[in-house]
């Protein structure tokens, strides 16, 4: 599958769970997974001693359920 047709793929699901997006934006997405992890893995060098621990800056995924 090419891009385009990922880019599509992914407007496609989007908008059955009623999230409007653009092709062109869907495009995009797949590059922010790493520019993500770069942001993370600076806030984890971060020396935090005597200060509040680094990963409060780090989301987590929740473990409670939807209610």
């Amino acid at each position: 599958m090419t891009s385009s047709e990922d880019a599509k793929e992914f407007v496609r699901r989007a908008e059955e769970n009623g999230l409007p997006i653009s092709v062109e934006h869907a495009s995009e997405v797949g590059g922010f997974g790493a520019v993500v992890e770069a942001a993370y893995a600076t806030i984890r060098k971060i020396e935090d001693t005597g200060f509040e621990p680094t990963a409060i800056f780090v989301p987590t995924a929740s473990k409670r359920e939807d209610a």
